[in-house]
């Protein structure tokens, strides 16, 4: 007797299970949302004593990825907070900070030359733009600013940004120099 196995679902069960995880994703959205902006972590006692419960730049940007265009007019007015709270922190030199405190108490950018937050930042922006929730000009002194400072870390001319040791999304590995990636 021989078995037969099927490498993947039926496609009713795949629609299923994709409809199950779009609707799990919005909810988790909805519930780190904040009057400024998304939170990097749900507030826990765990997320709170490690500060996790901040805007972070990163992670704000790739969450208004999925924010905009949405459908979700709190999730999309919440991808266009969090934009904004970042830039109302932006230091003179045109770097987005790496989080801003969502009551606005603080704003940290770990160390001089980390560039995941204004590249993921610049992201966010042109895709809230691109999904019209954001008109075009939004931001533009910003952005503006935040392309020069970038600019100013491309020291070799090769147009690859060059990042720090530790810099990138995985903030504890030991890697550095031009990147593709961030």
């Amino acid at each position: 007797m021989t078995a037969s196995c099927s490498a993947s679902p039926p496609p009713e069960t795949a629609a299923g299970d994709i409809d199950a995880c779009l609707h799990a994703s919005l909810e988790l959205l909805r519930r780190n949302l904040s009057p400024h902006g998304i939170l990097a972590a749900s507030r826990t006692e765990a997320a709170v004593a490690r500060r996790y419960t901040r805007i972070f730049g990163r992670d704000a940007a790739i969450c208004v990825l999925a924010m905009s265009g949405s459908g979700d007019a709190q999730l999309e007015q919440a991808a266009i907070d969090s934009l904004d709270a970042l830039a109302r922190e932006q230091g003179d030199n045109g770097q987005i900070p790496k989080y801003v405190d969502p009551d606005g108490r603080d704003a940290d950018f770990w160390y001089l030359g980390c560039i995941d937050a204004t590249v993921w930042w610049l992201i966010g922006v042109d895709h809230a733009r691109r999904f019209g929730i954001a008109p075009a000009a939004r931001w533009q002194p910003q952005v503006d600013r935040a392309i020069a400072w970038l600019l100013a870390q491309e020291h070799q001319h090769f147009r690859l940004l060059q990042q720090n040791e530790a810099s990138d999304w995985a903030d504890i590995m030991p890697r550095s120099g031009y990147v593709l990636y961030t």
